[in-house]
């Protein structure tokens, strides 16, 4: 990409400005081609319009509803994969874009009546100009011996371009322009985030910069999966912030305006915390998401997620629902769990080709006896689609409970027990009420041991 941003970054703006918002390209070198103008909210492309340019390369993107998600956008033309061009796109602004080459970048293109992409452009070239100067200032001093005079002129410089720079920073976070919010997501993503795994200072340095961020404004910067994916580091078991992500979403989530953006967090959180099976987190955010009812009608995996936290630690599990085949004939019976005949029951939820899953059952395999001396009983539940596949595996377990309806993750147990990942594991009483909701075999151990 040849534009000065450098990176295609898109930033989104929230308005509520209601008047015709017109964009004017002026392309003397594309005449009767199309212009499109594209950007990126979350993880999404979103087209905001194509313009149709005449022989002169003159059109017009107009807008006459209200736009509340612009920003910086992309400008791209229609057989022309080569020429791709950010800059922002304002909805209290009506910018005109000038460019007389076929080429359309930084150096060749004019962007007038635009106040945005004129602080933009001047802050980044500013703060780029200052940070190689403090860059070649640190290489330079390599070269002189501590007592060597030049190397206080050397220090003297650049502490005054250090100052400059902090000057620039305060204007930055002082402006109400998206260009401010901008241009302190990238400072941030090159400071504050880029060593956020060296020491506990660094952490904390993220994790308070995380709990401060204006997703509303990240939202649109296609920095929104950079940025939260760097924050992670934050919240690992080895940190000591080790269980404090979904407290830190929750109170994210209450400061969002945007609904869309709103339900956008939930979604990348609820996939972090399925990923490292951060349960009690996952738990932490549900709970904000049932309380502000600002989800109406959750569907998907939001819709499973509320259930299984619903499905609480302390309420009765729900009865299994077991499908049995011989030749060609079916049965179904149900299985009540207040009556297991155990002390405690581990409910296995698990997929035959699932690596993890596999781990897990190696795990237990091996701890079976253990397991069984602690009088825990096992019950696993396939979410195969194939029942010779579920047979071959089951057959090599341990424990005679196993079961699979060969529909899948759509089955009825998988249903019923909000299952969204596998493995996937509930431990119950001998009444069949939920002691536990368990992700690693590890935490299955540590609860036999205290038996």
């Amino acid at each position: 990409m040849k534009s000065k941003l450098v990176l295609p970054f898109f930033v989104l703006l929230f308005s509520m400005h209601l008047s015709a918002q017109e964009l004017t390209l002026k392309l003397s070198q594309h005449p009767n081609k199309e212009a499109v103008i594209v950007a990126v909210h979350g993880v999404r492309k979103d087209t905001l319009g194509t313009v149709q340019l005449d022989q002169n390369g003159i059109g017009t993107l107009s807008s006459k509803t209200k736009q509340p998600q612009t920003g910086l956008v992309n400008l791209t033309i229609i057989d022309k994969q080569y020429l791709s061009y950010d800059f922002v796109l304002s909805p209290t602004e009506n910018p005109t874009l000038i460019c007389d080459m076929e080429y359309v970048y930084a150096q060749n293109t004019k962007i007038l009546n635009s106040t945005e992409n004129d602080g933009l452009n001047r802050w980044f070239d500013i703060a780029a100009q200052y940070k190689q100067q403090i860059g070649l200032n640190q290489e330079l001093s390599k070269l002189y011996k501590p007592e060597e005079p030049f190397l206080k002129k050397l220090e003297t410089e650049k502490q005054r371009v250090e100052k400059l720079l902090q000057k620039l920073v305060d204007t930055i976070n002082q402006s109400t322009l998206f260009a401010g919010k901008y241009m302190q997501f990238k400072l941030a993503q090159e400071e504050k985030l880029a060593k956020v795994w060296e020491s506990n200072e660094t952490k904390t340095i993220a994790k308070n910069f995380f709990t401060q961020i204006d997703f509303d404004a990240l939202y649109g910067s296609s920095m929104w999966f950079a940025i939260i994916n760097s924050c992670m580091e934050v919240y690992t078991k080895e940190s000591l912030y080790f269980g404090t992500f979904g407290a830190d979403v929750a109170s994210n989530l209450k400061r969002i305006k945007n609904q869309q953006v709103y339900e956008d967090l939930i979604d990348a959180a609820i996939s972090v915390t399925e990923k490292f099976s951060w349960i009690k987190d996952q738990d932490a955010i549900v709970a904000v998401i049932i309380k502000d009812n600002r989800v109406k009608n959750p569907t998907g995996k939001l819709e499973k997620i509320i259930q299984s936290y619903r499905l609480a630690i302390g309420k009765k599990s729900p009865d299994l629902t077991l499908t049995n085949s011989v030749g060609n004939s079916t049965t179904t019976t149900v299985l009540k769990t207040d009556a297991l005949n155990s002390k405690y029951t581990l409910l296995l939820f698990y997929q035959s080709d699932c690596g993890h899953c596999e781990t897990a059952i190696e795990e237990l395999k091996v701890n079976y006896k253990d397991l069984v001396q602690k009088r825990i009983k096992i019950i696993s539940i396939a979410g195969d689609t194939n029942q010779e596949t579920f047979k071959t595996i089951a057959s090599q377990f341990p424990w005679k409970d196993t079961y699979c309806d060969v529909n899948g993750m759509n089955g009825i147990n998988f249903k019923n027990y909000a299952v969204l990942g596998t493995p996937t594991m509930y431990l119950l009483d001998s009444k069949g009420v939920i002691l536990s909701k368990m992700a690693t075999i590890s935490e299955v151990l540590d609860f036999a041991k205290t038996q």
